[in-house]
Order: C-alpha cells, then structure tokens, then sequence
C-alpha cells in the first residue's frame, strides 16, 4: 500500500494570517503516546498503547491487550494508562495502567441485570466518579450509571431521559451532557423500527438524576452520537458543544444530504451548516478559532467548522475512512485516526501520515496517553 492510498491529501485552509504559526515540536507532538483498540482479524481483539514517533516516521507497539470483543473509546487517566469500554453492547470495561497490566476489570453481567454499555466512560471534575452509558436490552430504556473511580464499582444509577445513549461529558458545573442517540435497538444492538427514533441532547444532575434540559433537532432521522467542547476563543464567546450526527434516513439520497454537525451553546440546539458530506460523522474534536473538526467517515474527508464562517464546512484532508480524533495540546490542530493509519493536520505546518503496525485494523477511537 502506497502513501496516496491512504492519505489523499491534507490542506492548510486558514493561512498564516489567521493563527500564528506553532512549532510541532514546541506543541509535543513530535513524539506521542496513545492509546487505542484494534482487530487482528475477526476474532482478534485487542487494546494498548502505542509510540508515534513523527520525525522517524515510525509507529511502535508498546503493549497489547486481548479483550473478548472490538473495544470502541479509550479514556486517559492520570499516570499513563487508560479505560477502555467495549463497543455496543458492550459486556465489559477495563482499567489499564502505563506498564499494560489490567488493574480492574468489570463484567457487566456480574451487576446481575440486563445491562450493556453504550460504549463510552466519563471521568467527574473531580475525578472521584465515572459515568457509563447503558442500555437495558429488555426495555431499550437509557441508562448511566455512576461508578466509584477507585474500582469501577456502581454506586447510583439514573435514567438517561432517552433511548440509545451514546457519548456522555461533563460540563463546567459537573452536570452531564447526554447525546440520546435515540435509536430503537434489539437486545443484539442491532438497528430497528427507525420511524421510532427519538433523539435529544440532555441536561442532567448525575446527583440525582434530574433532567436539567432537553433539545432535539426537528428531523428525527439525525441521531447525535458524539459530542465534543470547542476551545473558547478569546471574549465572551459562549462555550460550544459540538454534536457530530449520524443519518439514519430511509432513503440513501436522504442520508447522503443530511448534516453533518450540530451546535448547542447552552440555550439552543441548531445546525449551522448543510453543506453535504455524506451525513455520517464518526467523531467531532475542538478545532482552531472556536470551532470543530469532524471526520466524515462514508465521504473519506476531514472537515472543519468555525464560528465565524458558519454557514461553512470546509475540507481540509482526504484520508480512507477517518474515524477517532483528538486535539493537539497547545496548538490549534487534530490527530485523525484512519482505518489504516494516524493522520495529523495542523493549519500552519505540514500534514503527515504513518502506517499502522502490520496487520492492525484500527478502532474507532484512541487517546493521547501521558508518557
């Protein structure tokens, strides 16, 4: 396989005016650790941490970890290591730490109920709880469930206000944003009776379960999946969520015209911009001034959304089937992670691209790890 056929390319689209330039090595990126999942073929499963080594071209396994299905997030935690959670329905989570040993390991069957994960975990404010999203497989109803950090362990559970969650985050009051995919699902997580579909954004005290607010957009075949903060530009600029949606349309015309984004500034939920990519975004990260970056995974592009421009979605890179993001530390740019390799897109220095290890089928999702 050849550069091009993984990476198509990579553009700058803001300029030298629009942001000072930063250096690479100065953000810490010529040198990263990150976590992540993978398969190494249809019954291979694994999670781990890798070294990605831009100035060498080069990407190292550290460790890996075999796991009884396809993991889907990972979460960092302080010290180097990781959550991991299994994608939907998902039976387990993982806690891993830097040296690639299991420290805990939870089964959700041993919570004696119906139960499965929705495939992502939440960290409070304060790093003392975690949040799940779950789904009961006999009743579809949406579930999180609050666990104590230190061993995974429920301590309360609480109603998610919706159907099907997906993504959960913390805001600056410690209260909890919930993307309700709002998906009817069987008990095998298979998709059913769309016309059913209810999806909605939630506000929600993880203390008590109240639910704080609710939006919804006015199609109901748009399923928001995950939700991401915008870095704030400077003034009183309110702090964006990002909503990457997925279509679920009837008609493949429907789903390939649908949006892609969604944007929710504490009042209103609205969609900025119908510019068409396909209407699938695997995920959303905090992009340059104030605004997101988004994978369009069915369209093979990478996207970029910014406030001042926001009737605009603007391409900035061509990459076979982008999924994961996250934001560069203390510079304005992504790492995208590909089907088969690790992109990264700055908008004042260079794109790069580097292979996966050798047989890798990557996940959906990976982290920057402390090293």
């Amino acid at each position: 396989m050849n550069r091009r056929s993984f990476l198509l390319q990579m553009t700058s689209v803001l300029g030298a005016a629009a942001l000072a330039p930063v250096a690479l090595a100065e953000a810490g990126t010529s040198l990263l650790r990150v976590g992540g999942g993978w398969r190494m073929n249809e019954r291979d499963f694994q999670v781990g941490a890798l070294r990605i080594d831009w100035s060498r071209g080069v990407v190292n396994l550290e460790f890996a970890i075999h796991t009884p299905s396809l993991p889907h997030a990972i979460v960092p935690e302080p010290g180097g290591g990781f959550l991991a959670v299994a994608t939907r329905p998902g039976t387990w989570l993982l806690r891993v730490d830097a040296q690639g040993q299991v420290v805990h390991r939870l089964h959700m069957a041993d919570e004696g109920d119906a139960r499965t994960l929705d495939g992502h975990v939440i960290a409070s404010n304060d790093g003392r709880w975690l949040f799940t999203g779950e789904t009961d497989r006999q009743t579809g109803a949406g579930w999180f469930s609050v666990r104590d950090a230190r061993h995974l362990r429920k301590v309360a559970e609480h109603r998610t206000q919706g159907i099907d969650p997906h993504q959960i985050l913390v805001d600056a009051e410690g209260q909890l944003l919930i993307a309700n995919g709002g998906i009817p699902r069987t008990p095998l997580g298979q998709k059913r009776n769309l016309e059913e579909m209810d999806p909605k954004l939630v506000r929600v005290n993880p203390q008590n379960g109240e639910k704080l607010g609710e939006w919804s957009l006015r199609d109901k075949r748009l399923s928001p999946h995950h939700i991401a903060w915008n870095r704030p530009i400077a003034g009183d600029a309110p702090r964006l969520l990002g909503i990457g949606l997925q279509a679920e349309h009837d008609e493949p015309h429907q789903r390939h015209q649908a949006p892609l984004l969604a944007v929710w500034d504490g009042k209103e939920l609205k969609l900025p911009t119908h510019v068409v990519a396909k209407g699938y975004a695997g995920d959303v990260a905090a992009g340059p001034n104030g605004g997101f970056v988004l994978t369009a995974q069915h369209a093979n592009r990478i996207v970029l959304w910014q406030p001042h421009e926001a009737g605009e979605l603007k391409t900035i890179g061509e990459v076979q089937n982008p999924c994961g993001l996250w934001t560069l530390e203390g510079a304005p740019g992504v790492i995208v992670g590909g089907g088969l390799g690790v992109a990264r897109w700055h908008p004042t220095e260079p794109a790069r691209m580097l292979r996966w290890p050798g047989g890798m089928a990557a996940g959906n999702h990976w982290a920057q790890l402390t090293t």
